[in-house]
């Protein structure tokens, strides 16, 4: 039986602990539920400064929305947004509080009405696991947006820092260095390894084309990195 440490982790009656997420190397990261749980002390990820690039008027649908934040933002500016989930604990978060969120599997959804911007932020691009997928999942979220939608995603450059020996452990056997395996832990309780991808800015760009999508501009801190992606209108 699959064990979903994101419902677990935000169900626990006494939060605080971190939510590690863990790759098939050993190498962890942390994130910090706090802010997602709506601690009024708690910083909001450096990735919702994307959410600058979404004008007034325009309408969102926000991929991976969890708790429903980003929704709750861009709420607060007056832009309309619903928000997409496969954890039913989040999405119950984000109704909650008013948000409109739906819990369905995002590859195979599709809003009620096209949008004006897609945001995927938290490296929502990586649901589609494989490099394989990546041209699919790009076409599929494209059909999300009218002719002049955006796709506004963030992903891991897996040639930034702290990832060069993984890099070169997985270009030496002829492997895509960001076709990762990951897992979570949340205090004693460890979940299933499931695929993930980290896509390099240049990969990124070639596979958007094939897609009818433009990369027209660029954000990054660290290894972390954001991309505006532009759907090209048809000739």
């Amino acid at each position: 039986m699959t064990v979903d440490l994101l419902e677990i982790a935000l169900r626990d009656p006494q939060p605080g602990a971190a939510l590690v997420v863990e790759r098939s190397d050993g190498h962890r990261s942390v994130t910090d539920l706090a802010w997602w749980r709506r601690d009024p002390a708690a910083r909001p990820p450096t990735d919702t400064e994307i959410l600058d690039w979404v004008k007034p008027g325009q309408a969102v649908a926000d991929v991976g929305c969890a708790t429903g934040r980003h929704l709750e933002i861009l709420r607060g500016r007056g832009i309309t947004a619903v928000g997409v989930d496969s954890c039913a604990t989040a999405v119950a978060f984000a109704t909650a509080h008013g948000l409109i969120a739906i819990h369905a599997d995002a590859t195979v959804w599709f809003p009620p009405e096209p949008v004006d911007v897609i945001t995927a932020l938290g490296g929502g691009l990586g649901i589609c696991g494989t490099l394989d997928q990546l041209g699919d999942w790009l076409a599929h979220l494209a059909r999300w947006v009218g002719p002049t939608g955006r796709l506004l995603v963030t992903s891991v450059d897996w040639r930034g820092p702290g990832h060069a020996a993984w890099g070169e452990a997985a270009q030496s056997r002829d492997a895509y260095p960001g076709e990762v395996t990951l897992r979570l832990r949340y205090r004693d309780q460890v979940g299933d390894w499931f695929p993930w991808l980290w896509v390099d800015p240049p990969t990124l760009h070639v596979h958007a084309q094939k897609a009818g999508l433009t990369m027209v501009k660029t954000m990054a801190w660290g290894a972390k990195y954001a991309a505006e992606l532009r759907k090209e209108p048809l000739p």
